[in-house]
């Protein structure tokens, strides 16, 4: 059946309660952190796909977005990049609907109008955002997690978690105002999730953001208290602090980062989700940094969300 922009064959039986958990692409999902963790809860509860965009180049321009060309056996098969929906069955409800969001080029008012009617036909009644950015943390330290629920009393704050009002002001995605439309429109519920990543680590797989955003879902969905995000997360950062001893101004830089850490992390004027403002040594080695990378910093600059 169609969903305005999507071909959507809905499960039977039908959900029950769903909430919608969703990532976006490329926007707030460095570390690739969001699809991890739609993965993991997914591979948790058993997923099928059940829509997809109909047109996706309707909304995407795909010499950015560029298609992949795979050979299976003798055929050519071709993979259209596109926003997906998948459905997931739990023991006892909710339901999940998982939201593989690919950010718009073109008509992003009507790839939203699309999204909140998806909402409105499954009677989802909680959108959950998850994702990541970079900002100037250390690795060394357990991962800030902040975020913001409305319409409903959250069971947190766990460790590392904090919710409250965003004061990011900068660049953003037309895709973002879903969580306010959900609520403001739709009276859901809403929760919005995001990591804090150390800027000076470019994981293509980022295992401790995931880890960390699946902690925070943990008292929400009921999820073990390890999964093996935890331990290939460990792994990944275990595998950088030997690295500092051949780097000592990458060493001198995590240290500071550290003490900024401390300060920020103990008082509300210096808490993450505000300004940092960074000596102008280490604003230049990050400059260097970036530009050794050969690439843009993708999501909010370093230091806000």
């Amino acid at each position: 059946m169609r969903i305005r922009a999507f071909e959507v064959e809905p499960p039977e039986p039908p959900l029950r309660s769903p909430h919608c958990v969703a990532m976006l692409r490329p926007w707030v999902n460095v570390g690739n952190v969001g699809a991890l963790v739609l993965r993991r809860l997914g591979e948790m509860f058993g997923t099928s796909e059940i829509g997809r965009l109909a047109r996706p180049s309707e909304f995407y321009d795909y010499t950015r977005y560029r298609p992949q060309m795979t050979l299976s056996g003798d055929e050519r098969v071709v993979t259209v990049p596109t926003t997906l929906l998948y459905a997931a069955r739990r023991e006892s409800p909710p339901d999940l609907l998982l939201l593989h969001m690919l950010e718009p080029h073109a008509r992003a008012e009507d790839f939203n109008d699309s999204v909140i009617d998806l909402l409105r036909h499954f009677g989802v009644s909680r959108w959950v955002l998850v994702g990541g950015m970079y900002d100037s943390v250390p690795h060394t330290r357990p991962l800030w997690v902040t975020g913001s629920a409305r319409g409903w009393d959250a069971p947190f704050e766990p460790g590392g978690v904090r919710l409250r009002r965003g004061n990011y002001q900068g660049p953003t995605s037309l895709t973002s105002n879903l969580s306010q439309r959900a609520h403001d429109e739709e009276g859901l519920e809403t929760l919005s999730l995001i990591v804090h990543l150390p800027l000076y680590l470019r994981l293509d797989d980022d295992y401790q953001g995931a880890a960390r955003l699946l902690r925070a879902l943990a008292p929400v969905y009921d999820l073990a208290d390890r999964l093996p995000e935890d331990t290939l997360g460990e792994q990944q950062y275990a595998q950088v602090t030997p690295a500092l001893a051949a780097n000592p101004q990458l060493a001198q830089f995590v240290e500071r980062l550290e003490h900024e850490y401390e300060r920020r992390s103990a008082g509300e004027d210096t808490a993450p989700g505000g300004r940092v403002d960074l000596p102008e040594d280490i604003e230049r080695f990050l400059r260097e940094l970036e530009g050794r990378s050969g690439g843009d910093r993708p999501g909010p600059p370093p230091g806000r969300i």
